[in-house]
């Protein structure tokens, strides 16, 4: 990404296409040198603005009149002076203003049903995006936070450490507050599904419904949220919990409505459980490939569980009897 088009862009001349240019250059920064970049363009815009004004109302009052050569020399020289200040100061302040102005400026990212993602943002911290997941952040971090809120789905977090900008994950269920770590956020509003698994590091979780309620994770324990009350577990296979990052599911970390939720997601289709009461899953441990797809899957599953089921393929729904 070249200064001139970053200059077009801050102009508001740059085409839909070139936009989308720079905000996918934006986002992919895996060394913070194209955040440089913007922001170095972004002061030599500010200065164009500011300063080419100020020139050109010099250039009119020298036309009206023309001093003497001493006067001159002072004045100019006074001028110099004050403009090394001003500009010293004004670019401290553009910075600032600049950086909290693209701060207010959020992305939206969707990964269909059956795909999944990576992300990289702008301070280095890396996203592993599950089927189905949308989630919102800013362009570019402000100077005091970051934050990044999963609307719906999985997202596996591997945050840079920087203790003067906690990051902190929004959910419709809690914020979850770290400094530099990996954990695994799931969040499904419509299905109440709410869990935080912790790899490395230590998060603290608040829940939005109690702001007393407050759990301070350590490494392989998980939070859930039930009854509206945040509960704690140990994690038997921390590993499990982001195994869909190699494309597996785990097929016995949840309960079996949850699990067919996450079918639907993973294999896009759509899941019809026609009985009364829930099939009990007897793994105790399980995975399959997402690529074999979700007959093998439901095949696997009915060998450890009291269930069959059919797949109607002209219309993509599967009915668990």
């Amino acid at each position: 990404m070249n200064t001139f088009d970053l200059l077009k862009y801050f102009g508001c001349k740059s085409s839909p296409k070139e936009e989308a240019a720079v905000r996918e250059w934006l986002a992919n920064d895996p060394d913070g040198s194209h955040l440089k970049k913007y922001k170095d363009a972004r002061y030599i815009f500010e200065g164009m603005t500011l300063y080419g004004e100020e020139a050109k109302a010099e250039r009119i009052e020298n036309a009206k009149k023309r001093p003497g050569i001493f006067k001159s020399i002072f004045r100019y020289s006074a001028a110099a002076v004050v403009a090394a200040l001003v500009m010293f100061g004004t670019a401290s302040i553009v910075r600032n203003q600049t950086i909290d102005r693209i701060a207010q400026s959020t992305e939206s990212v969707y990964v269909p049903s059956g795909k999944t993602m990576e992300l990289t943002l702008e301070d280095g911290t890396k996203l592993w995006l599950n089927s189905g997941t949308k989630i919102e952040y800013p362009t570019v971090f402000g100077r005091k936070s970051r934050n990044v809120k999963v609307i719906d789905g999985e997202v596996l977090f591997d945050v840079t450490k920087d203790e003067k900008r906690p990051f902190t994950v929004s959910t419709f269920a809690s914020d979850i507050r770290v400094l530099g770590t990996k954990f695994d956020v799931v969040a499904d509003e419509e299905g109440g599904i709410f869990k935080t698994s912790l790899i490395r590091g230590k998060v603290s979780v608040s829940s939005n419904y109690d702001k007393n309620d407050r759990i301070i994770l350590s490494p392989d324990q998980s939070v859930t949220m039930a009854d509206g009350r945040l509960v704690v577990s140990q994690m038997s296979d921390p590993m499990s919990e982001i195994c869909w990052t190699d494309g597996l599911v785990n097929l016995t970390d949840l309960p079996f409505d949850q699990l067919m939720r996450r079918f639907e997601k993973v294999y896009n289709v759509r899941i019809v459980i026609d009985r009364e009461e829930m099939p009990e899953i007897r793994y105790s441990r399980g995975k399959v490939r997402v690529s074999d797809g979700v007959d093998h899957a439901l095949e696997m599953l009915s060998k450890a569980s009291d269930f069959k089921w059919s797949h109607d393929r002209n219309t993509n729904v599967i009915t668990i009897r």
